[in-house]
């Protein structure tokens, strides 16, 4: 039973489209990752982020359900999922439970770094460390926000398709994560898809002043989109 849940969460990780570019990957690793800018304060981005149950794919958990999703958002805490049988309600004893990353880093409004390896990743021999970082845009619009997911180690699957599969998982997440929140769009506004453009790295880069610059143009403001609610999924 268990060699059948795995299987089947292989075959969905491995059958889901990817969103944006794996940033890099060799036979032994890959490095997913995905940023944007949206109109929530970094505290709102955060009070969203450490409730994965409302935004989480019921369809990437182990139960068919993010309803006993959480994050325990201090170092040591715990993303995880407990397995309730189906039907049953929170206050039924727990059937099980899956630790999906463990916390390294939290720095509410700034920071969560987690530590684990995700989906059919828990399987083989990966380490898997995934950095949210999120900072206030300079014209108080909003945030910028950026999933930076590296994976290493060694996996019974070809590498470069788990790379593919794992990214284009994330992005579903991620894009789960941001729907809500509103995009924030410039006056001049990137060709389609380049809000997926891979940089996270760059929200520590701080380039030296040179010469005077022109006032920035008040940037225009989308709408948060609408929420469907999780009702439930197959299991993995």
């Amino acid at each position: 039973m268990k060699r059948a849940i795995l299987l089947a969460a292989t075959a969905l990780f491995l059958t889901t489209p990817a969103i944006a570019e794996v940033k890099s990957q060799s036979d032994t690793g890959f490095i997913s990752g995905h940023s944007t800018e949206v109109l929530a304060k970094p505290d709102e981005v955060w009070k969203r982020l450490i409730a994965p149950k409302d935004w989480w794919s019921p369809s990437h958990s182990w139960s068919g359900s993010t309803a006993g999703f959480y994050i325990d958002p201090q170092a040591g805490g715990c993303f995880c999922e407990i397995i309730r049988d189906k039907g049953s309600d929170e206050a039924s004893k727990p059937r099980g439970s899956v630790e999906h990353m463990r916390v390294l880093f939290a720095d509410p409004g700034k920071v969560l770094r987690m530590q684990g390896a995700l989906g059919p990743l828990q399987s083989e021999a990966v380490l898997g460390t995934l950095t949210v970082a999120m900072e206030p845009l300079k014209d108080g619009a909003g945030t910028r926000l950026s999933f930076s997911y590296v994976v290493g180690g060694y996996t019974r699957f070809p590498m470069d398709k788990m790379a593919v599969a794992v990214d284009g998982v994330m992005a579903e997440q991620f894009a789960s994560l941001v729907k809500p929140l509103g995009k924030v769009i410039v006056a001049t506004e990137k060709p389609e898809g380049d809000d997926w453009k891979i940089d996270p790295e760059k929200l520590e880069e701080k380039k030296p002043d040179i010469g005077p610059k022109p006032a920035p143009e008040k940037p225009k403001t989308g709408k948060p989109e609408k929420v469907e609610p999780d009702n439930g999924g197959d299991d993995r």
